[in-house]
Formats: C-alpha cells, structure tokens, sequence
C-alpha cells in the first residue's frame, strides 16, 4: 500500500518533474496484452528502472536521476496498466511484470544490464535476475523484501495509515518519512516530483493481488535468492517504517555476493531525504566494476 500513499500525496505536489520527462520523449513496447510505455535518460551503460507498487516512472527523486543520468542510461517504465501504459489482463503476477522487463530488454536489443528496484520493484528486479540472469550486471535493492511469509511487516499503526485514505497527505507523509526528519523539514510535498499522468485504480488492485501471493507462503524470492550470483547491493532507510530494514539484513544474508547499506533517519523515501547520498552509493557501487 506504500505506493499508494505515495501517489496520493504526489496528487498535491507542486514540485515540476524532470523537464526531460514529457510525453514527447515516451516511447512504447507493443505486447500482446499490453503495451509498455518507456523512456530514456542520459548515455552510458543501461540502467533499469523499477518503480514501486502503484508508482510511475515520473515519481523517481529528480536530484538521484539527474546524477545518475550523468553516468548511465536510464531506462524507466511504467508497469503495464499504470501511467502512459495499457493492460488487458485480467490478472498478472510478479513474474509477468518481470517478464514485461524481458520484452523492453529484447526491444531495446540490451545484451547485459544493472537493474535498480525500489520495493515492489525489488520483487520484480529479483524474479526478473532469477529468470534472466545472464542479462543482469549488477543488482540493486532499494526497499524491498523477499517475500514468502518470514517478511516482517510494518506495525499496525503504519498499517492503519496506509489502509486510510481519508487521512490526507499529512497523515501520509508519516509512512515514507521519519519523525525526526520531518521535525525539520516541514514541507516534504517539495521534495517529490509532479507526476504528469494519473494511475488506474483497477491496475493497482491487480499489482496489490501479486503483492499478496508474494507474501504468501511459498512465495516471493526467499527459496531462491541462493541462486543470485551477479554483485548485490541492498540499501535501505534504518527507518523504514513500510518495509522495515530487518528485511533488507535477511536478504543480504541470502545473496551471497551482497553489500547491505543502511542510511541513518532514512524512511521508506529515503531517496527523496537523501537524494545526493542515496546516488553517491549507488554510483560507487557502480563504478566500482570498471576499476
């Protein structure tokens, strides 16, 4: 439901997104039951994209993607069903949103990539590098969890706040933020960019039924993750109150080729606190290979 809360907020933000991110510079995957919108930043070696549960490609921190942008190509989607996107299933799970990443890789003829996933982007990240690991550089977890019934949940109170719509952005921003940095920034709408398409209820209620046989038993990545063998790098708010950090420890103890970094008062949008920071470990994770 974080996704959610994310694009309700977004809903009331003034902050402009990316000039580069209109839909002149969209482009799209035709499939046979959806078509797959995307778009290209920046030259360099390709790195995907993908956004979390309910989100679009426009809801990325601008200040992370103008950094870096300056080193690699990104390559961001939207998840079929969700902003410049169709869909005409009538249910997908997480490998199917995988396998839409397969298909974008195959359009754009990409022979080897990196692979970023902020929390249900995570999931789709790892199924997408379990299925198709010769196409997959390196690995990025921003978030995220493996799933099956050992993830460790948010609280009941963050719960109650993600189930309630009604509360507003305010009550909101308690989910992807920590106390202490709300303390002293208290207008954290600036922070997000204004996402220029909205998102399809339908879609987001088909992308919460995968999320929910994720975390079923049996599910998710868990029974797996042993066979992830590309660099692994797992970052993480030490206050994520949506997907907790604890999950992040249990995947880095899975994937044996890992680094777990956790950010000090870092919520679930640590990206959007810290955007300068977040990228600076991401890029020198990065760049570590060319060395």
């Amino acid at each position: 439901m974080a996704g959610l809360s994310l694009v309700l907020i977004l809903a009331g933000c003034t902050h402009d997104s990316l000039s580069v991110q209109n839909e002149e510079s969209i482009q799209y995957v035709e499939l046979p039951t959806a078509h797959i919108a995307y778009k290209t930043l920046g030259k360099g070696e390709p790195l995907l994209l993908c956004t979390g549960f309910s989100a679009t490609m426009e809801i990325w921190a601008t200040p992370m993607i103008e950094r870096l942008q300056e080193q690699y190509q990104l390559i961001l989607f939207d998840y079929r069903g969700m902003g410049y996107s169709t869909n005409s299933d009538t249910a997908f799970s997480i490998q199917t949103l995988a396998e839409d990443v397969f298909a974008l890789c195959e359009h754009l003829d990409i022979k080897k990539a990196d692979i970023l996933g902020w929390s249900m982007g995570g999931y789709v990240a790892q199924m997408f590098a379990l299925k198709h690991p010769e196409l997959v550089s390196r690995l990025i977890l921003y978030a995220s969890d493996g799933g099956d019934t050992i993830v460790i949940d948010p609280d009941q109170r963050i719960l109650d706040m993600l189930a309630d719509t009604t509360s507003g952005p305010q009550g909101l921003f308690g989910t992807l933020f920590t106390p202490r940095w709300l303390e002293t920034h208290p207008d954290p709408w600036q922070y997000f960019p204004k996402p220029q398409n909205g998102f399809d209820s339908e879609t987001i209620m088909l992308q919460n039924k995968a999320i929910t046989k994720w975390m079923e038993s049996g599910g998710g990545s868990v029974g797996r993750l042993h066979e992830l063998k590309m660099e692994t790098f797992i970052i993480t708010g030490d206050d994520d109150a949506v997907t907790p950090y604890q999950n992040s420890e249990l995947l880095a103890d899975s994937i044996q080729n890992s680094t777990l970094i956790k950010i000090n008062n870092g919520g679930h949008g640590v990206m959007y606190q810290f955007p300068d920071l977040v990228a600076d470990y991401i890029l020198a994770f990065l760049n570590h290979r060319q060395e």
